[in-house]
């Protein structure tokens, strides 16, 4: 082992054996072209027991109604350009889905603009005298500069979503380093009225640098909520203390060796089958590393108390930035899944991989490369679109301007 180099080390010692089963993938490119795909949900939007392929693109977020995959317009061009994520819930109480929506997207104007605001359904698209459906009815609820991910969760246990909003940079940072002001993240209350307001913005933390990407889980499995929160400092978990406050541990130090860009951006919260639990990660923030964290078994003075155990398991792209942990085939664990938004180079292209757990322990993973430079990923979602018990992944590009699905099982 004495001459093996970087390579050689992280594929036979992390990623294990080449010779097994791969997961049987088919990919299929849709009709609809996208500006920049931002984000991808799978959502049942018409009630017909199947999901649903909902984007948000530049101008516009539209739904692709399984199984034809006909396009469907909720809003264009009603919101400052360029919208970048959304978040469904029932916000007004009908029973239906409606969207909060972030737009206004710049994300080096950290003084002004941001729009956050939520969207419903035109009560008039159903009169019979309408030849047309009519676009979503847009509300606004705020202003958030340099908004950039946005999800629903019950965070105080009222059986009612909060609104929450994270933006990319704090407000007032500047070049090179962006990093004068922490990054609030912020709940709101859907208020009694939702349309007349007002939505009240409450602080969830301010302790990181140059955020990217959250997730609300039960992460450590007492039925109440927690976030996992990625920035500049790695990989923190946000817990609520017995008074209700919300604490900030950081539990993944992120790779803080690159500059200037560091620590860890996309994240998820994934199962090793009853064995434990895992963190994947990008890093470091916009990176070029797949990383996984699993639970230490003893404390490491030396890397800081309470921090998981950290290991590179790819470092093969460039530009990673999607996260998925979904279980694709037969075993008990989740398979780790990402998307890659730019190429390394011929042999290393950007696209979609899925990573294998093959030990309990989460120590070596199996690579498969499911497409590389069919789709330059900005965003991707998991879900069983044809009802057969296996879930299909579903990725949107930017450069690419595509949407494509990949049959599992085919």
């Amino acid at each position: 082992m004495k001459t093996c180099h970087v390579f050689a080390v992280l594929v036979t010692c992390v990623l294990g054996s080449l010779q097994a089963a791969e997961i049987p993938f088919k990919a299929e490119e849709l009709p609809t072209k996208l500006g920049v795909g931002y984000a991808v949900r799978l959502i049942d939007m018409n009630n017909d027991q199947k999901l649903d392929i909902c984007i948000v693109d530049q101008t516009r977020i539209l739904w692709l109604e399984n199984p034809t995959w006909k396009e469907h317009t909720l809003i264009d061009k009603q919101t400052r350009p360029d919208n970048v994520c959304f978040a469904p819930a029932d916000i007004d109480g009908d029973g239906k889905i409606d969207f909060a929506v972030g737009a206004d997207w710049k994300p080096f104007n950290t003084e002004s603009g941001g729009t956050v605001q939520w969207i419903r359904r035109n009560p008039n698209e159903h009169k019979k005298d309408v030849k047309a459906p009519l676009l979503w009815e847009v509300h606004p609820i705020s202003e958030v500069p340099t908004v950039h991910r946005i999800n629903f969760a019950d965070l105080d246990g009222d059986k009612k979503p909060e609104l929450i909003v994270s933006p990319l940079m704090g407000r007032g940072t500047t070049k090179p380093n962006w990093q004068e002001a922490t990054c609030q993240l912020l709940s709101y209350k859907i208020p009694a009225d939702p349309v007349k307001g007002p939505w009240e913005p409450t602080v969830i933390d301010d302790k990181l640098h140059v955020t990217h990407n959250f997730q609300v889980t039960d992460f450590d499995h007492d039925g109440q909520p927690d976030i996992l929160y990625v920035g500049f400092e790695g990989v923190s978990l946000l817990t609520k203390d017995a008074s209700g406050k919300w604490q900030n541990k950081r539990i993944g130090e992120g790779n803080q060796k690159t500059s200037p860009n560091r620590g860890a951006s996309e994240i998820k919260h994934g199962m090793l089958g009853k064995s434990g639990d895992y963190i994947a990660t990008i890093e470091p923030w916009h990176g070029h590393q797949v990383v996984v964290y699993t639970k230490p078994t003893t404390e490491r003075p030396s890397a800081g108390e309470g921090l998981w155990n950290r290991q590179v398991v790819d470092e093969e792209l460039k530009w990673g930035h999607a996260v998925w942990c979904a279980n694709l085939d037969d075993d008990e664990a989740e398979e780790l899944v990402i998307g890659i938004r730019d190429d390394l180079g011929p042999t290393r292209k950007g696209g979609v991989r899925i990573y294998d757990p093959q030990d309990a322990a989460g120590q070596k993973w199996e690579r498969q490369f499911v497409d590389q430079g069919g789709v330059a990923v900005e965003d991707l979602a998991v879900g069983d679109l044809n009802g057969d018990g296996k879930a299909e992944i579903v990725a949107v590009g930017r450069a690419t301007h595509n949407v494509k699905i990949y049959w599992n099982g085919k």
